[in-house]
């Protein structure tokens, strides 16, 4: 087992990010539009992408890569304006994406970074959304039809349809993978379907939110102005020069900073779930072959009391009996494990430290959480997901409003 532990700090020195506590209240703000531009959001994008090449071991995976600044915008279920997706592409080719959330009210600026992204023909998705749609009510009139989040962090189009006699209105998904409908009704842990993040901000985080939002702006000023001050254009290509420039102002922010460590991530194996419902096992045989174990898919659903893994899911309840069951009687044997809806990101890293990747669940999926990105004072840490489903594969998640719903934690 090997911990890659990356002991320097992000772009920002220390002595500046001390400003950055001075950051009125959101009571105090007079704006009651909290939209965000797609300019304000590529400067986000831009920015994080410094800093995180800056605290990379292959920097060479990055060298001639860039944003292009025209993102695909995303959008909630309810028609609302989600995320900003900006691709990161290198000779051509697709390497990463950020998403920056479109509303100051989703909390950080920064809401993802895909590791390896997988490319997906987005006029494909439309026009098969838009087929289906004409299909399934013929006598109905396309409203619209857009690029949402339907089942974070699933993307597909979202065709509304009117029937031209009653007036009712009908919702059409299609994944943008499989190019398959998706059904309208809710998701839940055991079934697919479709949710909401909007509906998902409980109105006592709403103000924190803000103040997080607040303190990524202050982060892209400061940013912006370190870059400029040792020569590097943000919009333009990374190159090996603009990289050491960045890691020769790493070395000298490193020294200035009580705590260094930036980034923790652990080796745990990726395994793509084998079937619709295998969220949760796949996830299981992750962290059991990281200690050690091995186990099929199969038999880890079953043992978690799974009938059919492409028609129902298995409950984190069933998931938590399983790791605790001991090898004898089939499980895995970790005693200690626990189950919590305290969502702590000190208690996230200490887990990471001590060697123990852990199970993090939305509100209908299952992934592994298998390392932590501390970004200091502004409000961006995030937690390194694995996760299971097809084409979703390795990403940052801001800890900031994450649709994390509950952990496992896995202990022996």
């Amino acid at each position: 087992m090997n911990r890659n532990k990356i002991g320097i700090s992000i772009l920002v020195l220390a002595t500046l990010l001390v400003g950055m506590a001075l950051i009125p209240a959101v009571s105090a703000q007079k704006e009651d539009n909290y939209s965000v531009t797609a300019e304000e959001a590529f400067k986000h994008a831009n920015t994080r992408m410094m800093a995180f090449i800056a605290t990379e071991n292959e920097t060479e995976k990055w060298e001639g890569a860039s944003i292009d600044p025209k993102p695909l915008e995303l959008y909630d279920i309810s028609g609302q304006k989600l995320y900003y997706e900006f691709s990161v592409y290198k000779e051509n080719n697709l390497i990463s994406r950020i998403d920056i959330g479109a509303n100051k009210t989703l909390g950080s600026a920064l809401r993802r970074i895909e590791i390896d992204s997988k490319p997906y023909n987005v006029a494909e998705v439309i026009e098969k959304s838009i087929k289906t749609a004409k299909a399934k009510y013929p006598n109905g009139k396309v409203v619209s039809t857009n690029m949402v989040v339907y089942d974070y962090p699933s993307v597909g189009a979202m065709t509304i349809v009117k029937d031209k006699i009653t007036g009712v209105e009908h919702r059409i998904f299609v994944d943008a993978y499989t190019l398959e409908e998706v059904q309208d009704k809710t998701a839940t842990e055991t079934e697919l379907g479709v949710w909401s993040m909007y509906e998902k901000i409980s109105k006592d985080k709403l103000d924190k939110n803000l103040k997080d939002w607040q303190k990524s702006e202050q982060l892209t000023k400061t940013v912006e102005q370190e870059v400029n001050n040792i020569g590097i254009d943000i919009s333009a290509p990374i190159t090996e020069e603009n990289i050491k420039k960045l890691s020769n102002k790493l070395n000298i922010s490193s020294k200035m900073s009580t705590t260094t460590d930036t980034k923790v991530l652990l080796d745990v194996p990726l395994y793509v779930q084998e079937k619709n419902f295998y969220c949760v096992p796949a996830t299981a045989k992750m962290i059991a072959a990281w200690h050690g174990y091995s186990y099929t898919q199969d038999y880890i659903y079953q043992k978690m009391g799974g009938t059919n893994g492409n028609i129902v899911g298995v409950t984190p309840a069933a998931a938590l009996s399983w790791y605790k069951l001991s090898r004898s009687d089939g499980g895995l044997g970790a005693t200690r494990s626990s189950k919590t809806s305290v969502l702590s990101f000190t208690k996230a890293m200490s887990e990471i430290d001590y060697l123990r990747p852990f199970n993090s669940l939305t509100y209908t999926h299952c992934r592994a959480c298998a390392g932590y990105w501390v970004f200091y004072d502004s409000a961006e840490d995030c937690l390194y997901i694995q996760d299971p489903a097809p084409s979703k594969g390795e990403y940052w998640e801001a800890v900031s409003n994450s649709p994390e719903l509950q952990r496992i934690y896995v202990i022996f």
